[in-house]
């Protein structure tokens, strides 16, 4: 039974995923802090969230994870999410987003998911309770976990790049004003 009513949920959320998309880009608008969010157009803004709802709907309609003593999930495959988070970090971090920006989208797409949508499945669903509602609930926590985890990683492997790339650049700037300091015999 807990299989089928994750299936529904899985289809549930994605026959409302263009509802749940406008939804986060009403809520990323009304963050006064995202102030780079604002100079990109819709599907830059949206970028990979259709992808993520498509992926966190398979892994309801097919979960195949462990599961610990303590309610925590992993998923026997997560190479292909984590590759598309790897790859949103990075696109975020082109688009010139702070990191807190890149995980506050992440906590704006949970919140509405459980605000909202698992709330409204509930009434639609009332077997949705217990342990298969904290199942579920597991299911997009361990997913929005992978995704900060992911892209947050590849945030920062982007900016230490950047900064190895800027150091680099002010070492062979200095460099060459020392060069020239002691060809025109400058001391200082």
């Amino acid at each position: 039974m807990q299989e089928v009513i994750l299936f529904e949920l899985g289809d549930y959320l994605l026959a409302h995923s263009d509802e749940i998309v406008d939804e986060w880009l009403r809520a990323v608008e009304r963050n006064v802090g995202m102030i780079v969010s604002r100079c990109l157009s819709r599907n830059e803004r949206v970028d990979h969230l259709p992808q993520l709802l498509q992926k966190l709907a398979e892994l309801l309609k097919s979960p195949q994870l462990v599961q610990d003593s303590l309610g925590s999930v992993a998923f026997a495959d997560s190479c292909e999410m984590s590759h598309a988070a790897r790859v949103h970090g990075e696109y975020r971090w082109r688009q010139g987003y702070r990191l807190e920006d890149v995980i506050c989208e992440a906590t704006i797409v949970r919140r509405i998911l459980f605000h909202n949508w698992l709330d409204a499945f509930a009434r639609q669903a009332p077997q949705f309770e217990g342990a298969t509602r904290r199942l579920a609930e597991n299911i997009i926590h361990q997913v929005v976990d992978d995704v900060v985890a992911n892209s947050t990683e590849q945030f920062v492997e982007e900016q230490e790049r950047m900064i190895y790339r800027l150091n680099s650049e002010l070492a062979d700037a200095l460099a060459e004003v020392r060069e020239r300091r002691v060809l025109t015999g400058s001391v200082g």
